[in-house]
C-alpha cells in the first residue's frame, strides 16, 4: 500500500492536472462559441453556392472535363485536420476515413495527398506518404485567404492534369459532442439526380433559363470559386468541431481527475486511520506491559 507521503504527492499532481484541463476547457468554450457562430453564418452562403453550381452543371453540356471528368488515372485527396490534439477522436476519425478511402481507390488509380493541419502532416509522413501540398498553423482560426490558397492549389492540380479527381475529407460540425467525417468530391463537379416533384419542377424551370455567356463558360469561371467556398466551409466546420471536441474532452478529463483525487483522498484517510489505530494499539500494548511488570 502506498505511503501517506506518496498519496499526498499523487493527490497534488492530480489536482494540478485538473486545474490545467479546466483552464483548457474554459478557453475552448470561448473559442467554440465564436467558431460555432461563424459556421452558422457561413452555411447558407455555402449551400447557395453549391446549389448554384448544380444548376449550372445541369444546364451545361456533359463534354466539359469539369463536369464529365476524364479517365481516372490519378486521384488527389485533401485531408483537413487540426494542428493540435487533446480533442478526443476529432482528428483520428478524419484520418481513419481518409485511410479507408485511399485503400479503396488505391487499387484503381494512383493517389496524391494534400494535408492541412499538423496532425494530418504527421500522420502521412509517419506512413511515408508523399504530400503534394502542406498547410499548417491556422486551423483553430481559419481565414478565407488560406481557403483561397488551398482551393486554387486543388483546382490547379486538376487543370494541370496532375489530378483527374479531387476529394475533400473533413469533419462536419453537428454539435460540441458530435463531428461527422465527410468525404466530398470537389472536381469534377458531382451532379445530384433529381428526386421528387419539387426537383423535377426545378429542372423544368431551368430549361427556360439562358446563360450569358454559355453555361460551359460560366462553369469554368464558377468552379474555382465553388472549390474555394467548399474548402472555406470545411475549414470553418473543422474549427468549430475542434474547439467543441476539445472542450468536451477537457471537461471529461477534469471530471476524471476530480474523481481520482477523491478516491486518492479516501485512500489517504484510510491509511491515516490505519496508522493511528496501529499507534494506539502499540501504546496500549506498551501500557499493558508496564502494568504487568
Amino acid at each position: 500500500m502506498a505511503s501517506l507521503r506518496d498519496l499526498k504527492r499523487q493527490i497534488g499532481s492530480v489536482k494540478n492536472i485538473a486545474k490545467v484541463t479546466e483552464a483548457l476547457q474554459t478557453v475552448s468554450a470561448v473559442k467554440f462559441r465564436k467558431a460555432e457562430a461563424r459556421v452558422k453564418k457561413a452555411r447558407p452562403y455555402a449551400d447557395n453556392v453549391e446549389e448554384m453550381m448544380r444548376d449550372v452543371a445541369r444546364s451545361a453540356s456533359g463534354d466539359s472535363p469539369l463536369l464529365a471528368g476524364r479517365e481516372v488515372n490519378r486521384i488527389v485527396v485533401a485531408t483537413l485536420t487540426a494542428d493540435r490534439g487533446l480533442a478526443g477522436g476529432f482528428n483520428a476519425q478524419v484520418l481513419r476515413r481518409t485511410a479507408q478511402f485511399r485503400a479503396e481507390k488505391g487499387r484503381e488509380a494512383e493517389l496524391g495527398q494534400v494535408a492541412s493541419g499538423r496532425k494530418a502532416v504527421a500522420f502521412f509522413r509517419f506512413r511515408n506518404v508523399e504530400l503534394e501540398e502542406v498547410y499548417t498553423g491556422f486551423t483553430d482560426t481559419p481565414t478565407y485567404e488560406k481557403a483561397r490558397e488551398i482551393g486554387r492549389a486543388l483546382t490547379g492540380l486538376f487543370e494541370d492534369e496532375k489530378a483527374d479527381e479531387v476529394y475533400l475529407v473533413y469533419n462536419r460540425f453537428e454539435s460540441a459532442l458530435t463531428q461527422r467525417p465527410v468525404l466530398k468530391r470537389l472536381i469534377p463537379v458531382a451532379t445530384e439526380e433529381a428526386e421528387g416533384e419539387e426537383e423535377r419542377e426545378r429542372d423544368d424551370n431551368l430549361a427556360y433559363m439562358e446563360y450569358v455567356p454559355d453555361p460551359e463558360t460560366v462553369l469554368e469561371q464558377l468552379v474555382p470559386r465553388y472549390v474555394e467556398t467548399m474548402v472555406w466551409q470545411a475549414l470553418l466546420e473543422g474549427a468549430a468541431g475542434e474547439h467543441g471536441a476539445r472542450m468536451t474532452a477537457m471537461k471529461n478529463a477534469t471530471d476524471n481527475a476530480n474523481d481520482l483525487a477523491k478516491n486518492l483522498t479516501l485512500q489517504m484517510n484510510k491509511a491515516r486511520q490505519a496508522q493511528i489505530t496501529g499507534e494506539i494499539i502499540e501504546i496500549a500494548a506498551g501500557a499493558d506491559a508496564l502494568a504487568a511488570g
